[in-house]
């Protein structure tokens, strides 16, 4: 049985071309990597035990992509029911397979765009908008956003140089990418305008009739008057930086490790360096994706809009960049805003880590495995020694980080070498974190579970995955309490809490809504402040205990109760 990630095969292909080659090439050649993809994934399907449901619907959905692109209606409607099977949250449950039956129809039928528009508009239509609305405005979002010559860029500027550097023999998924790439170019783009006004149709129309979804997140929170008697409280914030002139801090306000895992005496706040003359552009741009996804039409979704249709394939390159660059430069500064809000006893600890931003990967080495060690620990002693009692986790790393860098510069002999190395090296980090958190047992560690709807422990996530006593993985839900579609679930995510459309600060103090369970976790973090804030000498334990007893079951989903969690405790509020 297969009971992680590590266990899947690995597997190259020899290409005869660059993948951007493949883009435009005879039909014929894409096929026959398709065909050897297809081969695979069916044979790992048919021989191995696996029972985990993401990487199912990973091989379900490449060999879905796989058929439409070489016109096998026949097989569709089959995958179409296995994907739908191994759904298991509503909305993805119900909005799988619903653009794939419509492109099949079509080519069947050899129908209009017109046609297209109204089955869009007729089959999305008739979806529960509870369970489906979020996946419709997100597939419209991902529509509006192709770009085909963004792609002809990043296949250009990262796929080539991948694949130039391991001789063409590349990893099986970038020969999926490919086929995937070329079923988009020929069957979605020329029908986007009226897949899109279709989407829109059925937006609008439940956007004047829709009722919002109750909230019950909002009753359950509750805030620290400055009046009342409490203690100061540490709260560390380890994540990409954060503007400390928005908040109190802690006597020594923080550390900063690079990238490389080397302690600096750099900013708190990551630098924009270069950047920095275009962040009021570029904060517009963040804001426009996320109006984007919500499907709003504001000035600033349009302007993302501009912005992409216009994008050159030699840009594709220095956008992700800049869009990543801004990702980081904010999320720190937006999970510390929610860990001390409604908290007036709360003090920040920067815990800087000022990852990379650049698309081509680092150059692993045990070397360098070791340095990101030695950062971990020395992280973890210092929120010892300035008395930390909670710490916010909201990012995620796993050994497939290494596999990908060691892959980027062609280092072991094949696939299942690199997997190997990938392990090897990465278990010096893990070892080190968990090792560090588990030696700081009076703080109470909060990680965010991640935002791609599989398993923390399949996956093998670290801080997500871990199982330690000081620590509480947390899953994101919406307002009314049920589960994200995006959420990263599995054993080690024992509570969840509201990651949607989560409003806190920017650097520089403006606001802005972002969505994640990196917008969940500091909830939990928040939570757990105020209760060391208002009975200092309560352990981590205890607070950890009654953070899960006050949680709500819901299915799966265990949603936090901060009020009931404080009554447990014998707080008056």
């Amino acid at each position: 049985m297969i009971t992680s990630s590590d266990q899947l095969p690995r597997r190259s292909v020899k290409l005869d071309k660059l993948p951007s080659y493949y883009l435009s090439a005879p039909r014929a050649e894409v096929q026959a990597l398709a065909e050897v993809v297809q081969k695979n994934l069916q044979s790992d399907l048919d021989t191995l035990d696996i029972r985990d449901a993401a990487t199912l619907r990973e091989y379900l959905g490449t060999l879905l992509n796989l058929a439409q692109f070489k016109g096998d209606w026949s097989a569709v409607p089959g995958l179409v029911a296995q994907l739908k099977a191994q759904q298991d949250k509503p909305g993805p449950r119900a909005t799988t397979g619903v653009m794939a039956g419509i492109l099949a129809d079509q080519q069947l039928g050899d129908r209009d765009a017109a046609w297209v528009r109204a089955e869009v508009e007729k089959r999305f239509g008739a979806l529960d908008w509870t369970d489906a609305g979020e996946g419709i405005k997100s597939t419209k979002s991902q529509l509006e956003l192709m770009n085909p010559q963004f792609v002809k860029g990043v296949f250009e500027q990262q796929l080539d140089v991948a694949a130039r550097n391991a001789n063409l023999v590349v990893p099986e998924d970038i020969a999926a990418t490919i086929v995937g790439a070329r079923l988009q170019q020929e069957l979605v783009l020329p029908l986007k305008t009226a897949l899109v006004a279709g989407l829109q149709a059925v937006v609008d129309r439940h956007a004047a009739q829709a009722t919002a979804k109750p909230d019950v997140w909002t009753p359950r929170q509750f805030a620290i008057a400055p009046t009342v008697k409490a203690s100061e409280v540490g709260v560390g914030i380890w994540d990409s930086g954060v503007d400390l002139k928005l908040f109190k801090t802690t006597a020594v306000p923080g550390l900063t490790m690079d990238a490389d895992g080397r302690l600096t005496t750099g900013d708190l706040l990551r630098p924009l360096g270069e950047a920095a003359p275009r962040w009021p552009e570029l904060q517009q741009l963040i804001k426009g994706y996320m109006d984007q996804r919500a499907a709003l039409d504001t000035p600033d979704a349009r302007r993302l809009r501009e912005v992409v249709a216009g994008l050159k394939a030699e840009q594709a390159k220095s956008f992700q960049e800049d869009m990543s660059l801004t990702t980081l430069y904010v999320h720190g500064t937006h999970v510390a805003g929610i860990a001390v809000a409604g908290n007036p006893f709360a003090r920040v600890y920067a815990a800087t880590v000022l990852w990379d931003y650049k698309t081509e990967p680092f150059k692993p080495s045990e070397e360098h495995a070791r340095r990101v060690a030695a950062g971990y620990r020395a992280m973890v002693e210092s929120f010892k020694q300035q008395k930390l009692r909670v710490v916010n986790m909201s990012w995620r790393d796993s050994a497939a980080k290494y596999e990908y860098a060691l892959t980027w510069h062609n280092m072991g002999t094949d696939a299942e070498d690199r997997k190997r190395l990938a392990r090897q090296l990465f278990a010096i980090e893990r070892d080190a974190l968990r090792d560090a958190m588990a030696g700081a047992p009076d703080i109470l560690f909060v990680a965010g579970a991640g935002n791609e709807d599989n398993s923390a422990d399949f996956e093998e996530y670290v801080p997500a995955g871990l199982q330690l006593p000081n620590l509480i993985t947390v899953g994101a839900a919406d307002t009314a309490g049920d589960e994200t579609s995006f959420s990263t679930f599995g054993k080690t995510v024992v509570v969840y809490a509201n990651g949607f459309e989560v409003e806190s600060y920017l650097p520089g103090g403006d606001k802005m809504k972002l969505n994640g369970t990196s917008m969940a976790s500091p909830q939990i973090t928040n939570l757990a402040a105020k209760l060391f804030a208002l009975q200092p000498g309560l352990t981590m334990l205890q607070v950890k205990n009654a953070i899960l007893d006050g949680a709500d079951a819901r299915g799966r989903v265990r949603l936090a109760n901060p009020r009931k969690s404080a009554e447990l405790l014998g707080i008056a509020l």
